[in-house]
């Protein structure tokens, strides 16, 4: 039966409960760091990977100028420090004054986030508020050409012709998308003043120039370790967690270790004391015991026997007593009984305590009182 409830007594027995209970703390606090690793990430690509496409839409306005502008705002989209491809989208009809237009400009301007925009009512304002951008404001400034494809009569009558079924369902419409290029790996220095908060968009082309829809495009360019993380989220969701878990561990363990040192110490140094304190004592004790196996008669009045006729000798110790003056000085510790032997009216102790230790048994107890009887008539001549 024992041999049965061994190891239920060892899994149970102290030392085992303990490691349970370290064992489920490393595994709660495991896992709480591992969820603050996991949340750590994500806010980290959250702030360090920016958006990889950014669009606006702008919406021209015409008969405030001499050419159709727009202003969008990019709000805090941007970051400092980032490549950017930008891009204008026009949507615009393949319709005669158009086709008539040939090439014509446009005009991109990325404002400063302190920029404030206002809508202009007459022709004169919006001039008025055109000068008055100047180039200290203007973070970034580009103009480039556009025209519509070029397609001649032949191609086009063609074309129209066999999508004819795809334009009577509305599937496809006689207009073109232009994609003009404004920037090539454009960025800006770091600072939140630097990062632009607006775009102008200008379609130099006069009033007569007719557009569906103007987007613009930020695109990102990454490089480095944002483009790593953004290629392959995978591996650096797996690799940069288990980063974050791996340092949280060790500054947990660290702090652990000096909260252990600063207060344990003064708790060690104590059971270390308690511990030598018993060990002394029970050294003591031992000792003790051994010395106390034999009693120690230095200090106890004896009597010891004598042969024949002398009288016996007495051990008195040197003692001193605490609440008198008077000390016993003898100058020999053992002496002879022949004061005490003179007394005739009562027998002395140290005689008597003599004669009952058994010693000269051969001496018979009338012979003993003869020879007392003896001494006293020789001490009355």
């Amino acid at each position: 039966m024992d041999l049965i409830l061994t190891p239920v007594r060892v899994a149970t027995s102290k030392p085992a409960r303990q490691t349970y209970l370290n064992t489920l703390l490393v595994m709660i606090t495991s896992t709480i760091l591992l969820v603050l690793a996991i949340i750590a990430y994500i806010l980290f690509y959250l702030n360090y990977v920016p958006q990889i496409g950014i669009e606006r839409v702008i919406h021209l306005q015409y008969g405030d100028g001499p050419h159709p502008y727009g202003i969008a705002a990019l709000d805090s989209s941007l970051v400092s420090q980032q490549a950017y491809d930008i891009i204008v989208s026009l949507n615009v009809p393949r319709s005669p004054p158009n086709i008539a237009q040939g090439n014509f400009m446009l005009s991109m301007s990325l404002l400063p986030p302190t920029y404030k925009p206002s809508l202009p009512a007459t022709s004169s304002s919006i001039l008025k508020r055109t000068n008055t951008v100047t180039p200290e404001e203007t973070l970034f400034f580009s103009r480039r050409p556009a025209i519509l494809t070029y397609t001649s009569r032949l191609v086009s009558l063609s074309e129209r012709f066999l999508s004819l079924p795809l334009y009577i369902l509305g599937l496809r419409q006689e207009s073109e998308v232009l994609h003009i290029p404004m920037a090539e790996s454009q960025s800006f220095p770091k600072g939140w003043k630097n990062v632009p908060g607006y775009v102008m968009l200008e379609l130099q082309a006069g009033q007569e120039v007719q557009v569906y829809d103007v987007r613009v495009l930020f695109t990102a360019r990454f490089g480095g370790l944002r483009w790593l993380m953004y290629n392959h989220r995978l591996i650096s969701f797996v690799v940069f967690t288990c980063a974050f878990w791996s340092s949280e561990m060790i500054f947990t363990l660290l702090g652990w270790l000096a909260v252990r040192t600063l207060f344990t110490p003064q708790q060690e140094v104590k059971t270390e004391l308690v511990k030598a304190e018993e060990t002394d004592a029970s050294q003591v004790k031992g000792e003790g015991e051994e010395e106390t196996d034999e009693p120690d008669l230095s200090d106890t009045p004896r009597t010891f026997p004598t042969y024949g006729r002398q009288a016996p000798l007495r051990y008195v110790p040197k003692v001193k007593e605490e609440e008198s003056e008077e000390f016993i000085m003898d100058e020999t510790a053992i002496q002879p009984l022949t004061a005490e032997a003179d007394d005739e009216d009562e027998e002395p102790e140290a005689y008597r305590a003599g004669r009952d230790s058994g010693v000269g048994t051969s001496f018979s107890e009338g012979g003993e009182r003869s020879g007392l009887a003896r001494r006293r008539s020789k001490g009355g001549k």
